[in-house]
Order: structure tokens, then sequence, then C-alpha cells
């Protein structure tokens, strides 16, 4: 009995404890809503930011198992674009800055040389005074080194940081009508420096998105952030916003989750030893909100670590059976176009390869198999012309019955396939025989050892150049 008390009383504690926690959880959202609908105004979430304006690209170090600056050959590093110079266009490779070789320096180094490029203080009047620094940039343009000064300016950013891709399967992918389909989570977040000062009330809980703060109407960049796909079915697509309060800022965290449908173009010129590049893009057309000649002002998407390792750990959890994840990518574009317009986008991607047994064992086998059969009827002397005619047209038969296994799995193509390559050379050498038969059925009538010779020829010869060919074929692709 007294055991049984003890029990009750541990779960009625328990049970207050969680009504308790809830209530002040309501009650600190209750207050971070009600100090939000009381702003005065309703402004843009910009960070203040001073600097060189560049960003760089980065890329997924295999070996160590995490996010690195991307580097060309010569472990210089390469930038993903800059804000400030038009002369550093996407894809410059940067030698040195104020003369330190960036080839011998690690990526954190790298970052501090150029986070800390912003402004020097100074004193003038008894006043501090920040000054512009300037710096001098070697950078590799085409096959010459050039030179610039550059000095920090102030801009506005607002930078949505891609926490996590979580990629929970590919679907299916339905090459013949080029597309994938796709079950994912994506959460990506900002600073919401509009609401610094209400963040506090949020202390270290979360609140979601509610009704009274869409009527206040805050500025939303995070729904100018798309993934590009086709039919888009919003039943299966849904979306969640929490505020958070981190580090001194208030966060908004957008996690968006569902299916979607994804066009991509296919190369089947390999078929079927190809491989295929499925591209998961998001773009962001948040610029929009302002002039497009405006260059102090910037949205950027930036992918962590736990992008590249979710995508790279995707290899080993693919559960198609057709195809084989065998590399993963993160790319990211940022540039100003001919039309002054912002473009930026965030492209995950994964190089899939076609399993290649099925039509090893049941397409190349067997055809190789029937075209022995045709081929061997050069083995038959030349003067039973019946019995080489019968069996060279049952094998070119059955070899064009073949050709209806595969037809539905790649649509109607104007170019020849590796396989449509290697099935018409198997036609031409199977048809070989017949020919062979119906030109030596007059020759052996005026020289059967003249007929026998030439039959022995072809039969050589024959072999060695449809080795050949099938080996021009398939070799560049496997």
């Amino acid at each position: 009995m007294f055991h049984k008390r003890i029990i009750i009383f541990l779960l009625g504690f328990l049970f207050l404890q969680s009504q308790f926690l809830s209530n002040a959880i309501a009650d600190t959202c209750k207050d971070f809503y009600k100090a939000v609908t009381e702003q005065a105004e309703v402004a843009i979430p910009f960070e203040e930011i001073i600097d060189l304006g560049i960003y760089f690209n980065y890329d997924w170090d295999q070996t160590e198992q995490k996010k690195i600056i991307k580097r060309n050959k010569n472990n210089f590093p390469i930038i993903r674009f800059s804000l400030l110079e038009d002369k550093l266009t996407p894809g410059t490779v940067i030698k040195t800055i104020d003369g330190i070789d960036l080839s011998e320096e690690h990526d954190d180094s790298i970052l501090e040389l150029f986070e800390n490029s912003g402004s020097i203080e100074s004193t003038a009047g008894g006043l501090t005074v920040l000054d512009p620094k300037t710096v001098e940039i070697e950078f590799f343009d085409e096959n010459k080194i050039s030179k610039i000064k550059l000095s920090s300016k102030k801009y506005e950013a607002i930078f949505f940081y891609f926490d996590d891709f979580n990629l929970n399967s590919i679907n299916e992918i339905v090459s013949k009508e080029g597309f994938f389909a796709i079950d994912y989570l994506t959460t990506f977040s900002y600073k919401r420096t509009d609401l610094k000062k209400e963040g506090k009330y949020l202390l270290d809980d979360s609140c979601p998105w509610n009704e009274d703060i869409e009527k206040k109407q805050l500025f939303h960049p995070e729904t100018r952030i798309n993934l590009i796909q086709f039919e888009k079915d919003t039943d299966k697509i849904d979306d969640s916003d929490i505020f958070y309060y981190f580090d001194g800022s208030t966060w908004l965290e957008t996690s968006i989750f569902g299916l979607a449908k994804i066009r991509t173009k296919f190369d089947f010129s390999k078929f079927p030893f190809d491989t295929q590049i499925l591209n998961i893009t998001y773009h962001n057309d948040a610029f929009k909100y302002f002039a497009t000649d405006d260059k102090t002002k910037l949205f950027l998407m930036i992918p962590s670590e736990e992008v590249y390792k979710s995508l790279n750990n995707y290899m080993g959890d693919n559960f198609l059976q057709e195809w084989e994840v065998v590399s993963t990518q993160v790319n990211t574009e940022s540039a100003w176009d001919q039309n002054n317009f912002f473009s930026d986008t965030l492209t995950l991607s994964l190089e899939v390869e076609r399993s290649q047994l099925y039509y090893i064992f049941k397409i190349i086998l067997p055809v190789l198999l029937i075209l022995s059969v045709a081929w061997y009827v050069l083995w038959i002397p030349t003067d039973d012309i019946e019995s080489r005619l019968t069996t060279s047209i049952v094998a070119l038969l059955s070899l064009i019955a073949y050709n209806f296994v595969f037809q539905d799995v790649i649509p109607k193509l104007d170019i020849l396939t590796s396989l449509d390559k290697f099935i018409l050379l198997s036609y031409i050498f199977c048809a070989i025989p017949i020919f062979t038969t119906i030109r030596l059925s007059r020759t052996i009538e005026r020289s059967k050892k003249r007929s026998s010779y030439l039959n022995r020829m072809i039969r050589r010869w024959g072999l060695v150049i449809y080795v050949f060919g099938n080996f021009t074929i398939f070799y560049p692709v496997i």
C-alpha cells in the first residue's frame, strides 16, 4: 500500500510539473506576441555589415568529414561572388590579400582576414571615427595576375542559414518522363533584427508564428525562398515557423517538409552504363522587394555543414534498387546578371548511377548468345545451305524480338544510345552469315575449296571486327 501511494504521488507531481511548464511557455509566447504587435512600426530585418563584401564557395572534405572553402588545384580559394567589386566575378581565384599568400592559409585564417576587414578606429577632435579599411588583393584574371585595392563598405544583409536538409528518400526516378520525386525536410533560419528587443521575452523557449503576428504584416523574406519543382501539391507539403532567442538575437526558423517532383534533363547517350545528375535547387528572389540597382542590400543563402553531411550520408541510405548514389555536392551561385538583377541559388546535386547487371544479364549476354548461334553457322559445311539459312534466320528473328525488352525504358530519342549501337551492330553481324550463305551458294558450284576459304576468312575477321566494334562502343562509358 505504501509503494502504491508513492507511485500515485510521483505521477501526480509529474502531471503538475508538465502543466506548470506548458502554462509557463504559453505565458512566454503570450508576452512575446503582445510585444511584437505593439511595435510602433514594421522594419526590414537587415543586419548592418561592414567589410569587403567577398563571399567564398564551399566544398565537402570527404576525408575529414567537414565543410571547407573551395580551392583550385594550387590551393587558392575560389570566391562565390563579390558585392562591392565587379572585377571579382563569381569563380575568381584570389591569390593574396595584403601580400598574404592564401594558398598557405587555413580556412579559419582566410575567413578571419576577410571578416576583420571592416573598418579602422581613429580619433578626430576627441571623437572615435570609423574609417574604411583598404586592402590590396591579387587575383587570377584569365592567364595573368591582377591587383586591385578594395575598401570596406557598409551594407545591409539578410543571411538565410540552411541548418539542415534531410533527404528522407528519393521515391522514384522516372527517366523516360524526365523527373524524380523526393520526400524531404529542409530547415533554415535567419536573424530577426527587427525583433531583437521583443525576443528577450522568449528566454529559453520558442514560439510558433501565430495570427496576431500575421496581422502585424511583418516582412517575410523567407517566403521568397522556393524549391524549384512542378505539380506542386499543397496537400503534400507543410511548413512551420518558430521564433527563438539565441546569443543575444531573435531568430526565425522555417521548416518545410513533404513531397516534391522535380524536373531534370537526362542524358541517355551512354545508356545503360549512364550516370545522371539530380539537382534539387532552391531559388531566392527576395531581392525583388528592392530596386535592382541597389548593391548595398544583400539576401544570401548559406548552407551549413549539416547540409553537406546529411546529403553525403544519404549515399548509404538510398533504397532505390535501380540506381546507386555515387557522389553528392552542394553548389551556390550568386551574381548580378546583365540586367543588374541579383540571382541567388542553392543546388543540392546527387550523381546517380544506373544498376547495370540487369542489362548485362538480361539483354547483353542473351544477345551475345543468340549472335553466337548465328555466327556458328559459319562452321557448318558451306554446301549445307538449308541448315545454314534456317539457323541464321531463326537467330535473327530471336534477336529482333529481344529489341522489345528494353524499348519502354527510355523515351524515343533521335540519338543512338550505347545499347542501341550494340544491338544495331549485333543485327548486322547476325545477318552476315545469311548473306554469306547466299553468296557462297553460287561460288560452291564452281569451287568448293574457294567457298570454304572465303567462309573461313569471314568467320575469323568478322569476329575480330565485332569485338573491336563493341570495344569502341563500351570502353568510353564503362
